[in-house]
């Protein structure tokens, strides 16, 4: 049989495109780039070069350039060396589009098509190819230009300002096949692909590989095959009843060509030549063929869920049925399954190492599915060319993933989706895939929250652990109350545990009834927050609005409260003896004393009347003019016969945090004779004060903070209301001891509060420090007590007492 095919050349010229390089508009001279310039090559093809067209008459073609094709252009500058840049065609200009280097100078210039991003010039040469509808598929089309060098030329002119031109020719043969059917069963259906072989000739390979200096090319030799098969893209195939095959070729003396084609439905095989043909570099061979002859195809792989046609999702129960009925009846080429489930990936990921979390199995060609297939009733042997229908049966495999923490899966993994995606293939190519999804459902959240037992009574806090919140929790808040309160109150929230804190106020920086104006800023306890000594709590964790109630309550007693504050009701404590002046071991202490000069003074600071301490200020000499009632925490001392040093601070254990102190008290205030010794702090009836005030200190047992006071100006003088800022200390540590002040309780007594009979009086703790504790063995507790309020300056009326007993902490 003679071929039946006729060759034709391009209309532009033999297996030439002829291309311009040009910039005559003014918007091709704008640089789009730091140095460069827009460039546009205008090809001489005139329409659409998806559109080859065949004129059978006079044996010639047609064609030109489409909106996605692109070509790498090399030019090459002889002062800025080699520019490879891709132009890209726009279809309403028509010109291919891109950038060179603006500058003057001696350019050489090459193009390739398709574009490649560099060397090596490998064009895509496949033995598997598409095309859309009739329509040629320039993709496996490589075309070069030969070399053209002009001298002091401006980017893509020649050097007398004309557009640069180049031809670019076509290194393999095009086949361009016609095919009709008259055959009233085939005719309507779609085609599917044409499969071009050379019997004894290679015609595809992985790339056709360009070579710039010769402008030739040839065939890569990775996977070569004698055979294209052409498939039209999805949505573009044409019916069988007239249709176009285009086949780039490598030029060669061909002996026999065949071609396959298959329809929806039916195949048909013809030759094209028998007695061999010779294909030039650029030729096209082109003819029309009547098909006949069809064959009806094998019906197209099946499978089918039989409890399941839908393929919906199914929840995993023990007895469960999972069969599936498959056939390929053209015979079965390609069988895979592929499983995504963490579980099962964790018993079988040794032998089948997942890949995107998914594992692939290989029936037909795995040895290692063996033991699957075992798993598997249903698998044919030999699997591989079966034609016949069969049924595998999955209902003992899917239900063993609930059993897979028995082997050491961890729960949380079978916990979800399970997937099996089965995919076969047969003999003509045609694939089937569906996906068999499984699921565990998680169990229902039920979030819980527990008390850690570590009540913390000094920072008033304790904490809960959270477990079991739903990974997609909107809101998550834990509330805490006392059992006798009905305000319940907010935990803070981090993570999984949250903390029942007290709420603060503050900072403050002026105190009740004190004359100073502004005091070192402090803050306060809101009242009930946090967690009190000796109360009971309940407490409950809120998730997206659903309540979970703690197992118990717990009370806030795990510790023992702070100790009593020594009673003052003893008239056998040393701080009431003249003699001892405080010099054993007792808590406290006065300025009691005896001073011995020219006669014997007693000096009465303090003694013990009415079931209380009473504080009575005099005036016992000339040159010590006030000696005011005082009582106070920790020893007293004369330095010499008109001088007294009180050295404040006791040891104290504190095991919770007190809010407050209350007493009991009364007395007079601006009573008697003003005096002024050292200083005019007080220079009427209606700025003189008596004092109490008690501090949470730091302090070294060898700090305490001394004072000392009488005839001469005293030294050491400080007040908790007014220290550093920063460091929270008095003035002069060095010189005269002290420490950290964590917090104190503070009341300044005029003649209008001093009450006439005993009343209680409570103070609240103001607090610098939210969360230091004193430290064990140090001096931490002062309480001092003053008739009046100046009287180390010697300042304040010798008339005034007060009583005072009862004290205790208030939590």
């Amino acid at each position: 049989m003679k071929h039946a095919f006729t060759k034709g050349l391009f209309v532009a010229a033999t297996a030439t495109l002829i291309a311009a390089c040009s910039t005559d508009d003014a918007a091709d001279q704008m640089p789009v780039a730091p140095g460069k310039i827009e460039v546009s090559l205008k090809a001489a093809l005139p329409q659409s070069r998806a559109q080859i067209e065949v004129d059978e008459s006079n044996g010639r073609f047609s064609g030109s350039w489409e909106a996605t094709d692109e070509l790498t252009v090399y030019a090459k500058g002889s002062q800025t060396g080699e520019d490879i840049q891709k132009f890209t065609y726009d279809a309403d200009a028509k010109v291919f589009k891109g950038q060179l280097t603006e500058k003057k100078q001696d350019w050489t210039y090459q193009a390739v098509y398709p574009a490649v991003d560099a060397t090596p010039l490998n064009i895509p040469f496949g033995a598997e190819r598409t095309q859309k509808g009739s329509n040629f598929n320039g993709a496996y089309d490589p075309l070069v230009s030969v070399p053209v060098t002009h001298v002091g030329a401006e980017p893509g002119k020649t050097p007398q300002g004309e557009a640069v031109t180049f031809g670019l020719k076509r290194l393999t043969a095009i086949l361009a096949l016609t095919f009709e059917t008259d055959d009233a069963t085939v005719k309507a259906e779609k085609v599917k692909s044409v499969a071009l072989t050379a019997a004894g000739k290679t015609i595809a390979a992985k790339s056709f590989d360009i070579t710039l200096g010769d402008q030739s090319g040839a065939l890569n030799a990775s996977e070569p095959s004698e055979t294209i098969t052409l498939s039209y893209e999805a949505g573009s195939e044409p019916t069988a009843a007239s249709f176009k095959a285009y086949f780039n070729v490598p030029a060669a003396t061909y002996g026999k060509l065949s071609v396959v084609i298959t329809t929806e439905g039916h195949t048909a095989s013809l030759d094209l030549t028998t007695d061999g043909i010779e294909l030039l570099p650029g030729e096209l061979a082109y003819t029309t063929k009547a098909v006949s002859g069809w064959t009806a195809l094998a019906a197209a792989p099946t499978l089918e869920w039989v409890d399941n046609p839908t393929f919906e999702p199914q929840e995993i129960k023990e007895g469960m049925s999972v069969k599936v009925n498959l056939q390929a009846a053209a015979g079965i080429e390609g069988f895979v399954i592929k499983i995504k489930s963490p579980a099962l990936s964790a018993i079988l990921g040794s032998t089948f190492p997942p890949v995107d979390n998914t594992m692939t199995l290989d029936m037909v060609n795995d040895k290692n599915t063996a033991t699957i297939k075992d798993m598997i009733p249903g698998f044919p042997d030999p699997l591989a060319g079966h034609t016949g229908a069969f049924q595998l049966d999955l209902s003992t495999l899917v239900p063993l993933i609930l059993s897979l923490p028995e082997l050491g899966v961890p729960e949380g993994q079978i916990y979800g989706n399970h997937e099996f995606s089965l995919s076969m293939s047969d003999a003509l190519g045609r694939p089937i895939e569906k996906t068999l999804i499984f699921y565990v459902p998680t169990p229902a959240a039920n979030p819980t929250i527990v008390y850690n037992n570590d009540v913390n009574l000094w920072t008033n806090k304790a904490t809960f652990t959270l477990s079991d919140i739903p990974s997609n929790a909107s809101s998550i808040a834990v509330k805490y109350k006392a059992t006798d309160s009905s305000e319940w109150l907010d935990a803070d929230v981090k993570g999984t545990i949250a903390t029942a804190s007290p709420e603060w106020e503050g900072p403050f920086t002026t105190v009740e009834t004190s004359p100073n104006s502004t005091v070192t800023p402090y803050y306060r306890q809101k009242t009930a927050t946090g967690i009190r000594n000796g109360k009971t709590y309940e407490y409950k964790l809120i998730v997206d609005g659903n309540e979970y109630a703690g197992a118990t309550t717990f009370s806030a007693n795990t510790k023992e409260a702070n100790g009593e504050i020594p009673s003052l009701d003893n008239a056998q404590l040393s701080c009431y003896d003249w003699d001892k002046c405080n010099t054993d071991d007792t808590w406290w202490a006065s300025g009691n004393c005896v001073t011995k000069m020219f006669i014997e003074v007693t000096t009465t600071c303090l003694k013990y009347e009415n079931n209380a301490a009473k504080l009575v200020s005099s005036k016992p000499l000339a040159i010590v003019k006030l000696s005011a009632g005082n009582l106070f925490t920790g020893k007293f001392k004369k330095a010499d016969a008109t001088t007294g040093v009180a050295s404040f601070g006791v040891n104290y254990s504190w095991n919770v945090r007190p809010t407050g102190i209350k007493f009991s008290y009364y007395g007079a205030v601006a009573q008697g004779n003003l005096q002024q010794q050292h200083g005019k702090q007080v220079t009427s009836a209606e700025n003189d004060y008596a004092r109490v005030y008690a501090a949470i200190i730091d302090w070294s047992n060898s700090k305490p903070r001394a004072v000392s006071s009488g005839s001469k100006a005293p030294t050491g003088t400080w007040d908790p209301e007014i220290v550093d800022n920063s460091t929270h200390e008095p003035t002069e540590v060095e010189t005269y001891g002290g420490g950290k002040v964590i917090a104190y309780a503070s009341y300044w007594i005029d003649k209008n509060n001093m009450p006439a009979e005993f009343s209680t009086k409570t103070l609240q703790f103001n607090w610098y420090d939210k969360e230091a504790k004193p430290t064990d063995g140090n001096l931490s507790l002062i309480i001092s007590c003053a008739s009046n309020a100046y009287g180390d300056f010697m300042c304040g009326y010798d008339g005034n007492y007060m009583y005072i007993k009862d004290f205790e902490w208030v939590y």
